[in-house]
């Protein structure tokens, strides 16, 4: 074959080269979209999870600036193809930066060599920075929410339907609540705190058995009918919650039994240590607690968390409870979906 045509072959390979190459360097923003899009539309769609939503923004981080790096190595090889097409056929190379010397600085960058490319980068890495700012404000808000919001919403949600709430807790018996306590409460007379007490169901039973009860209530509401329906039981109604106790009359006091029933589902994680500790702080040296847990799915507008048994095993642990598993028990209002895990948590003496 003469010199000639393998020249020529050569050219026009390279030339439907740099041409694939340059369709392939237009889908990029495409590619970006669609991925950005897709990722953002699924951090959308999830409730309350994280660890998927953490995962899903950090893609649409990373991928966005991976496509910059390729979109950079694509210009950079097209760069070369442009070369060697300039200096093989110099008369018929189209210069499309020819006016990149004008004094028209819009006209300068918009005739530059790489604008295209420059453009996209912008793009690309705006779309980075934007899935960066939303991971961000995502845990912000969730920080916030779960350190000051939540309680709040719960408190909310009590107040509103403390009438419809206060029926159906006071149609459950003590007895049917905490059929393990019954005996205990039938000895000599002990301090109790009810954090989370609602109506004052379960403060006003151990209250007649001649107990010091205090029942903590954050809702106004809950507590302003629990006044009315218990009405001459000798309970101390205190305004306060978990995780860390304000009020004067409970801190830095022991109480001989701590119970929170239906509470810790409504304690963010980040602050459960802390409420695990205002237990742990609350309960005498020989004295326990009793929590209860809700187990199945947390009603959001509630201001409900997940909950598991073993990661509430591993706190009261930490914070130097004994843990005693106290049985598993269905709802008492016949939901089906939810069940209930009881525990004794003890404080030895020596800790």
């Amino acid at each position: 074959m003469p010199a000639m045509n393998i020249e020529q072959y050569a050219y026009e390979q390279n030339y439907q080269q740099f041409r694939s190459l340059n369709q392939i360097m237009w889908q990029i923003p495409v590619l970006a979209m669609t991925l950005t899009g897709g990722l953002w539309f699924g951090v959308s769609k999830l409730s309350d999870n994280p660890l998927l939503t953490s995962a899903l923004l950090l893609t649409a981080v990373f991928g966005n600036l991976t496509l910059v790096f390729i979109l950079y190595r694509f210009r950079h090889v097209m760069e070369c193809y442009l070369d060697w097409l300039r200096t093989v056929h110099p008369d018929g190379f189209v210069d499309a930066s020819a006016n990149s010397g004008s004094e028209n600085r819009f006209e300068r960058f918009c005739n530059g060599n790489k604008t295209v490319r420059n453009l996209f980068s912008y793009m690309l890495y705006w779309a980075a920075a934007l899935s960066s700012i939303l991971l961000l404000g995502y845990w912000i808000d969730r920080i916030w929410s779960g350190d000051v919001q939540s309680s709040e919403h719960a408190v909310a949600f009590y107040d509103e339907h403390a009438a419809t709430l206060a029926d159906g807790y006071e149609s459950v018996a003590f007895e049917d609540a905490y059929p393990f306590l019954v005996t205990l409460f039938e000895g000599a007379p002990l301090t109790v705190v009810d954090i989370g007490a609602g109506t004052g169901r379960d403060a006003a039973w151990i209250a007649k058995k001649g107990h010091t009860v205090f029942a903590v209530e954050p809702s106004e509401s809950m507590r302003a009918i629990g006044q009315k329906i218990h009405d001459g039981s000798d309970i101390v109604w205190i305004d306060d919650r978990l995780p860390q106790f304000n009020t004067s009359r409970l801190v830095d006091r022991e109480f001989d039994v701590v119970l929170a029933n239906a509470v810790w589902m409504h304690i963010p994680l980040a602050q459960r240590d802390k409420a695990m500790q205002q237990l742990y702080a609350s309960t005498k040296p020989g004295g326990a607690s009793f929590v209860s847990l809700r187990l199945g799915p947390q009603d959001e507008k509630r201001g409900m968390f997940e909950v598991s048994s073993s990661e509430f095993v591993s706190r009261a642990k930490k914070a130097g409870f004994t843990v005693v598993p106290m049985g598993d028990y269905p709802d008492l209002l016949d939901r089906p979906e939810i069940s209930w895990k009881m525990y004794r948590l003890d404080r030895t003496s020596e800790n």
